[in-house]
C-alpha cells in the first residue's frame, strides 16, 4: 500500500477530485453496457433463480430477481481487495440491478 505524503486535507480534496471525476465515467461504462444488456444472460447466472421466476412478468418475480442482484453485490463487494474481486463482474452486476430496477419501475406502473 503506497501511503500519501500529502497532509490531511489536501489528501481528502484530491481524494473528492479522483471521486467526481469518475463517477461521470463510471456512469457512461454502465450506460453503455445497458443499452446492450441481455436479460437471459444476465441472469443465467443465478442458480437460485428459476427459469419461471425470470421469464414470469409479475412485480413479485422481479423483486426476487432484484433481491438476488442485490444479495450478489453484496458478495461481491465484500471481496473487494482480495484476488477473487472481478471488477467486470462487479459493473454487470451493477448493470444488470439498473436493468431490473427500471423493469419493475415498469412492471408497478402498468
Amino acid at each position: 500500500m503506497v501511503r500519501s505524503t500529502l497532509p490531511g486535507d489536501a489528501k481528502k480534496r484530491t481524494d473528492e477530485r479522483l471521486r467526481g471525476g469518475a463517477r461521470p465515467a463510471v456512469d457512461a461504462a454502465l450506460n453503455a453496457n445497458l443499452a446492450v444488456y441481455d436479460r437471459a444472460h444476465a441472469l443465467a447466472r443465478f442458480h437460485r433463480l428459476s427459469r419461471e421466476t425470470i421469464l414470469s412478468e409479475t412485480p413479485e418475480a422481479a423483486r426476487a430477481v432484484l433481491k438476488e442482484i442485490k444479495r450478489a453485490l453484496r458478495l461481491e463487494r465484500a471481496r473487494r481487495g482480495h484476488w477473487t474481486y472481478d471488477l467486470n463482474r462487479h459493473i454487470a452486476l451493477l448493470v444488470a440491478h439498473r436493468a431490473e430496477s427500471a423493469r419493475l419501475a415498469r412492471l408497478r406502473a402498468s
